[in-house]
């Protein structure tokens, strides 16, 4: 019996230390991933918990892609250094870059930024009174500022704000808003190419198509 306790023990402690190390290694955490992924012959590639935790694999995809397109909401990510080489690159000329935001200045029909607005000051009492709009139109002031060597491109959709996507040569990065919660808090998923990725770039393409083009010296 003492021969059988012991050996209960050490398998408990060894399922034990497994299971804490998959639960605080993101390594082990995204080997997961990738595996069943692979065996399931889907898309994914990793899920992040919310924006801080994604923030440096997607600046090391920002900096190796040959081009990169955004569609976002109010676009506050833009001005923090997860896109900061990003659109100095831009700037200088060496990367073609394309930023969707809402417009803040559509009308007609319905009002989607005053509709995610009426979200959000549920959870978040600072809105309610136009902020978000106001955000909206500091981050395009911000973005003109990177407009000059003509890599970078703006354009204004008037769509609902339902998630943020971020595209390049190599992967797509896909936010689903929440109407509880702001998308910085919110789960991110990582696809590499394939389906997903492709009905993403179809996604982007067909806003970016039917946006309102921004005037750069405004």
């Amino acid at each position: 019996m003492g021969v059988l306790k012991e050996l209960a023990i050490s398998v408990a402690g060894s399922v034990l230390f497994l299971v804490l190390v998959w639960l605080f290694s993101r390594t082990a955490r995204k080997a997961t991933v990738l595996v069943a992924s692979r065996v399931l012959r889907l898309d994914i590639e990793e899920t992040f918990r919310d924006a801080s935790e994604a923030a440096t694999d997607l600046r090391e995809e920002l900096e190796r892609a040959r081009w990169v397109s955004v569609l976002t909401s109010r676009g506050n990510d833009l001005q923090r250094w997860t896109f900061a080489s990003t659109l100095q690159a831009a700037e200088h000329g060496s990367k073609e870059v394309r930023v969707l935001l809402p417009d803040p200045e559509a009308t007609g029909g319905a009002d989607w930024i005053s509709r995610r607005e009426d979200e959000v000051k549920m959870f978040d009492h600072a809105f309610g009174n136009g902020l978000l709009r106001e955000q909206v139109r500091q981050n395009v002031t911000f973005l003109r500022g990177y407009m000059g060597g003509g890599r970078l491109e703006l354009r204004f959709y008037d769509l609902p704000h339902v998630a943020r996507i971020v595209l390049t040569d190599r992967v797509a990065y896909l936010t689903r808003y929440q109407s509880n919660r702001h998308g910085h808090s919110t789960p991110i998923k990582k696809y590499r190419r394939g389906d997903m990725c492709d009905y993403l770039s179809r996604t982007v393409d067909l806003a970016w198509d039917n946006a309102r083009p921004a005037d750069p010296d405004r």
